[in-house]
């Protein structure tokens, strides 16, 4: 009796004028045996806590060069998992999906249901993470990241497969580390130019990145 592991993040801002960012991204990250790649990133950061860094987990956007590289050695040389993401040009959603309900619910699972389509015959399991939100305004996201969720797996999987949905600081998980790291590459990739990370980690691709709205021409800002 098999148990997937899915792991879910996101990057970008709410903000959908000129003055936010331009893209936002939706990540999930997959794997049958998690406790191997945790162990190897648990044994990493007490090397570097060893050393001096001072780190309660590990984050991309936070994490200095050295960090990021050490990191990205190890999940893109494990090869027990996969992820893919989703891309949302910003200025290229109607108006109407500003409202986050609409934008969540729309949009937030679509990576996570790309895993549930493909699980293993004999998977018996599945547990979902995201990151325990900190602020008030990211409570009310994982609200609707959750009803998102379960949305999904009750359409996605097939009966019989139990589903649990748990939402922990990421400092708990290093596979919500490592999903991270993924989101971000892909972030990095659209919204900067900045492919180095996306190259590094592209072996775990199961498919490319979705561009959401590749296919639309009007842009609303």
């Amino acid at each position: 009796m098999s148990t997937l592991h899915a792991h879910l993040d996101e990057s970008g801002d709410l903000n959908f004028s000129p003055a936010g960012t331009k893209h936002y991204v939706f990540a999930a990250a997959w794997t049958y045996s998690p406790s191997n790649l945790a162990a190897r990133l648990s044994h990493l950061r007490f090397q570097l806590l060893k050393d001096g860094h001072d780190l309660a987990r590990f984050h991309a956007t936070e994490d200095i060069a050295l960090v990021r590289n050490r990191v990205t050695g190890i999940i893109r040389r494990y090869t027990g998992w996969h992820f893919t993401a989703a891309v949302i040009e910003k200025a290229k959603v109607r108006p109407e999906f500003y409202d986050p309900v609409r934008f969540y619910t729309h949009l937030a699972s679509m990576p996570l249901r790309y895993a549930l389509r493909r699980i293993r015959s004999d998977t018996k399991n599945v547990v979902i993470y995201s990151d325990h939100p900190a602020s008030q305004l990211e409570r009310k996201q994982r609200e609707l990241i959750n009803k998102a969720i379960r949305h999904a797996a009750n359409s996605e999987l097939p009966d019989g497969v139990h589903f649990v949905a748990y939402h922990h600081p990421s400092a708990s998980n290093a596979w919500l580390q490592s999903v991270d790291y993924c989101c971000w590459a892909v972030y990095r990739k659209w919204e900067t130019g900045d492919d180095e990370m996306y190259r590094l980690l592209a072996s775990r691709l199961a498919a490319p990145e979705v561009d959401v709205y590749a296919d639309e021409t009007v842009r609303y800002y």
